[in-house]
């Protein structure tokens, strides 16, 4: 709805509200009603919007408009028919049971190899205010704008997680209980004995984040001479760091905090770890001892310059160029609340999982100690001691991107032109992430086999100094006798696993590109535009190696070389004022006049697919299937690379894959293409090459449109439109390979399933407007 008003001749506003509703029934796993069902039963995407603007002219040569919104947009994920399960009816204990948080439902349940069941509930709600203002001011040559942009973003979540979760993996069935193989062990033959490879209740939060943006700016277009155009600006962005309602999130890591339980450690384990004697680390919390309320510093010196020149050097050729610098938002990483949630996991083994606990089938008491209530920040530095947590660095800094572009603009003729330019950007400070919690480069030398090391040494269990201590209370620290001589000379030995550190600002984008336009009015009914870009993105991001400092760099994920574009319009020529039955009149001429063709066409290079990151390439992997090759027409599969995979065991045995004598690549490990690294050694690939890529992506869509006038002051416009006109399949944006080595299907992938993630098949929309 949109209302309009003018205030004599020098005022006018209007209101405007908008609102969609989206509902999905989306059923996954072949259960669409009742317990067990995995799908987002609704799923639902509620969006309301309201604007109101005011635009005066305050003289001949200034104009000051002000603009107030408010935006609230709701995604709902429930599961529905979850929701109220009988758990104790699977036999799971009643004390259990009551000591879940609300709401509860089936649970959720995962089982190697097999398709999950059960689904919790998922909502996040985003509230945005914003007020815009600013004053344009013609001044001779000059044309100014001045301006403010004001925003308060409310970002709510109400999801709960997995408040039940249980999975079993085939890692207590298979031949070796650290390395899989397709042919031994069984999700659900694990599940059947009683041994589950994980699971948790999560006890969750619901944050209520908020953020403040605030943005000044000044714009000049200044025409020099009839020949030199230069506009150029300054825009400032305080972009200030988010927040949480109440306080509840983490803020960063301290390594140097005493650990408070360190005295609690025995003496002769003190003795026989010598890194234990001065146990340190620990976890921040916003707006506790001393610490501001918000994850990371404000960064108040985001200057924006813009600068672009046009200048005609003759009649029919311009030249043009530009560069801007612009801040980038960060992601969401920032969002830990360790000690505001709690996530109490299952102990299913004493001894790195070799072999699982016992006692009665782990599903009639999974949790001996109950489920974990979240202490807020009332446990200091023993908050989360036990267990993996990642953490946002409190030094992060606004990442920038460097923008730029030259070219030129050729007039071929009356009725067409050309152009082509270079156009490029530099990101520089982008989100990055490494693994904090690791050993020393020269102790993972004693694990990895290509480094001469044994990962048999590392694996080996030790005594566990933290057993019995009670900070550690409903982690395997807790209860086990031993640990992993790897996980015992981690920096950080009290925190399990490597503590993802998110935040840094150590990652680069590189984007350069060819574009080339083409503009053709063939005649005064005919319209013709057409793009073609060539280009090239590359990032570093990640890490091949953390211990060594060896940053990934490859091919961005969604860098495509080749990309035309072609759109054109058609006014038929029928109807007054065309070439056929201008002389019509009255219904006849309301029926064959006003007609309309549309039609475009987009073609794309696949996207670069991820490689595998424990193989190590022996030679180029590339086959002669794929998308343009050789399919396997009764598996409905597409190979992209050779499955022939050499495996290197712990023990240091290098044999053919069971995957790789099934997919016929014969004895001889000369001839293979990849071998499978033992445990430890750093990843040998980045993480995308051009050498393999994803299906490229073809599309046409078409429209007819009818415009029939009704009087002086009304017209009906009628559509008939065709997106994916030629219902062309496309699995290219989210059908990747399969990566796992250990997979019989590695290398390959079924596209068999056509969602919104990968485009439409054909649909054909009618629409109806009516203007007056």
């Amino acid at each position: 709805l949109k209302f309009d008003w003018n205030f004599g001749d020098k005022h006018r506003s209007f209101i405007r509200h908008a609102s969609n509703d989206r509902t999905e029934d989306r059923c996954v796993n072949g259960i669409c009603a009742g317990p067990g069902q995995d799908g987002q039963q609704p799923f639902q995407r509620i969006n309301d919007a309201y604007v109101i603007d005011w635009v005066s002219t305050l003289t001949p040569t200034t104009v000051f408009n002000v603009r107030a919104s408010a935006n609230r947009f709701i995604e709902k994920g429930f599961g529905r028919a979850n929701e109220g399960f009988d758990l104790t009816s699977l036999g799971l204990p009643a004390s259990l049971v009551n000591s879940l948080p609300q709401p509860r439902y089936f649970g959720r349940w995962e089982i190697g190899g097999y398709s999950p069941m059960g689904r919790y509930q998922g909502i996040n709600i985003t509230n945005t205010y914003a007020l815009m203002s600013n004053v344009t001011k013609i001044s001779g040559s000059h044309t100014m704008k001045f301006g403010v942009d004001l925003r308060r973003t409310h970002f709510i979540q109400q999801s709960t997680g997995n408040i039940l979760q249980f999975n079993s993996n085939a890692a207590f069935t298979q031949r070796i209980f650290n390395q899989g193989e397709p042919t031994a062990g069984d999700g659900y033959a694990s599940f059947l004995l009683g041994h589950l490879s994980g699971g948790s209740s999560n006890y969750p939060l619901f944050p209520f984040n908020q953020q403040w943006y605030f943005a000044p700016y000044f714009q000049d277009d200044w025409k020099v001479t009839r020949k030199l155009t230069i506009n150029f600006g300054l825009r400032w962005d305080l972009n200030l760091p988010p927040t949480e309602k109440y306080n509840r999130m983490n803020r960063g890591f301290n390594p140097n905090a005493a650990a408070p339980f360190a005295g609690q450690i025995p003496a002769d384990m003190r003795a026989l770890y010598p890194n234990l004697a001065n146990l340190r680390g620990g976890l921040e919390f916003v707006g506790v001892g001393g610490n501001p309320a918000t994850v990371y510093l404000n960064d108040k010196n985001n200057f924006q310059p813009r600068i672009g020149a046009a200048f005609a050097l003759s009649d029919k050729l311009v030249m043009r160029g530009g560069y801007g610098l612009y801040f980038m938002n960060p992601n969401n990483n920032f969002l830990q609340f360790a000690g505001f949630s709690e996530n109490t996991p299952i102990v299913n083994s004493l001894d790195g999982n070799r072999t699982p606990i016992m006692a009665n089938g782990m599903l009639s008491n999974p949790f001996p100690d109950g489920i974990k209530r979240p202490p807020g920040a009332s446990l200091g530095y023993n908050t989360f001691v036990g267990r993996n947590q990642g953490w946002f660095d409190e030094n992060f800094v606004v990442p920038y991107v460097h923008q730029f572009s030259f070219g030129f603009q050729y007039l071929l003729n009356r009725t067409s032109t050309l152009d082509f330019s270079y156009v490029g950007s530099r990101t520089v400070g982008a989100n990055d992430e490494r693994a904090f919690n690791i050993p020393s480069l020269n102790f993972r030398k004693q694990c990895n086999l290509l480094e001469g090391g044994s990962p048999i040494f590392c694996d080996q269990q030790i005594t566990n100094p933290f057993r019995g201590i009670e900070a550690f209370r409903g982690t395997t620290a807790f209860t086990a006798a031993n640990q992993s001589r790897f996980q015992l000379n981690r920096a950080f030995p009290h925190f399990n696993g490597d503590m993802t550190q998110f935040g840094l600002n150590t990652s680069n984008i590189w984007y350069n590109s060819l574009q080339i336009n083409y503009n053709q009015r063939i005649t005064g009914d005919i319209m013709l535009l057409g793009n073609y870009t060539f280009s090239k993105m590359i990032e570093r991001w990640g890490y091949n190696d953390a211990y060594a400092n060896v940053a990934q760099q490859g091919l961005y994920f969604n860098d495509t070389p080749h990309v035309w574009k072609v759109s054109g319009v058609y006014d038929l020529p029928f109807g007054k004022g065309k070439a056929f039955g201008s002389g019509v009149g009255g219904f006849a001429q309301k029926l064959i006049g006003g007609w309309q063709i549309n039609g475009y066409w987009n073609y794309r290079s696949g996207e670069p697919n991820n490689l595998p990151g424990n193989v190590m390439p022996l030679r180029d992997p590339r086959t002669t299937l794929g998308w343009n090759g050789v399919t396997d027409e009764k598996a409905h599969q597409v190979r992209g690379w050779s499955p022939c995979v050499a495996r290197q065991f712990n023990d240091g045995r290098i044999v053919p894959s069971a995957t790789a004598l099934a997919a016929g690549c014969g004895t001889d490990i000369s001839q293979y293409v990849w071998l499978q690294t033992a445990g430890y050694a750093p990843r040998l690939t980045p993480q995308r090459s051009g050498q393999v890529r994803k299906q490229s992506f073809n599309n046409v869509d078409m429209s007819i449109l009818k415009n029939t006038r009704i009087g002086e002051r009304a017209r009906v416009e009628f559509g008939v439109e065709a997106f994916n006109a030629f219902n062309r399949n496309y699995f290219g944006r989210d059908s990747h390979y399969t990566t796992n080595p250990e997979d019989p299907n590695f290398g390959t992938l079924f596209p068999s399933q056509a969602w919104i993630g990968n485009g439409y098949p054909r649909q054909v929309q009618l629409r109806l407007k009516f203007y007056w």
